[in-house]
């Protein structure tokens, strides 16, 4: 059962953060993620189009990418596999892209890090895949359906999106892990205001097909995600902007 939707800010977007917090804030959402299994999930997504890239590789931007824990595990399992994967991650955060690195670094793989925003810059063309997780909860419709747009004009195959799906069963799983599994405040009060903001499935989907001119598929992700994948060659529609 889902309840209406409240936007949330969340604590890690303050400014004034300072890094000691910010990177004990990233290193509980890692432990979630680790706990979910959210990058393995999305890697075979991301994958079942390198057999069309004709023996180049497979490029992938990583959209909002946070400490870079699952472009950095996409990398790893690429590497593993002997797969020519390139991925880019973008974002708007200092901090965010100096822990990309160093987690890179520890990995033993490589990950190429921008310091962008995505609603104030265009994002690189280009590319293959492009993704984005855990970002569409803070945004409004208007912006959600911006960020389609200027994903899929960077895409050559397949944009794919991951969230939070808004529901009541969510609240209560988010809200006991983050409690057994979460030191810092500011991460704790982060991932239910992430609940609260997020859409729903029936609302993403509808701004998904007004923004992109183009069939969509969502499916759950367990525990508490959903995917939403466009991929299907399909002529692009004229659609209005949202005000």
């Amino acid at each position: 059962m889902s309840f209406d939707r409240v936007r949330e800010p969340v604590w890690i977007d303050d400014p004034s953060i300072d890094a000691a917090e910010f990177q004990r804030v990233r290193m509980d959402e890692l432990r979630l993620n680790q706990l979910t299994r959210v990058a393995d999930a999305l890697y075979p997504l991301i994958t079942r189009y390198q057999s069309n890239t004709l023996g180049r590789p497979l490029t992938v931007l990583d959209v909002s990418s946070g400490n870079g824990d699952l472009a950095v595990r996409w990398a790893v399992k690429a590497a593993r596999e002997r797969r020519d994967l390139r991925i880019t991650t973008v974002d708007p955060n200092r901090h965010a892209i100096e822990e990309q690195q160093r987690l890179a670094d520890r990995s033993g793989v490589e990950v190429r890090s921008i310091q962008l925003d995505c609603f104030r810059s265009p994002l690189p063309l280009g590319f293959d895949v492009v993704i984005s997780t855990m970002l569409m909860h803070r945004l409004d419709d208007s912006q959600a359906f911006r960020l389609l747009q200027s994903m899929q004009g960077s895409c050559q195959q397949a944009m794919i999106v991951c969230d939070f799906k808004r529901s009541r069963l969510n609240c209560a799983l988010v809200n006991v892990a983050s409690r057994l599994l979460v030191r810092s405040a500011v991460c704790r009060h982060d991932a239910m205001a992430r609940i609260h903001s997020s859409f729903s499935e029936r609302e993403i989907a509808r701004i998904a097909r007004s923004a992109l001119g183009r069939p969509v598929r969502i499916r759950r992700l367990l525990p508490y995600h959903f995917v939403l994948v466009a991929d299907e060659a399909v002529q692009t529609e004229m659609v209005p902007a949202f005000a």
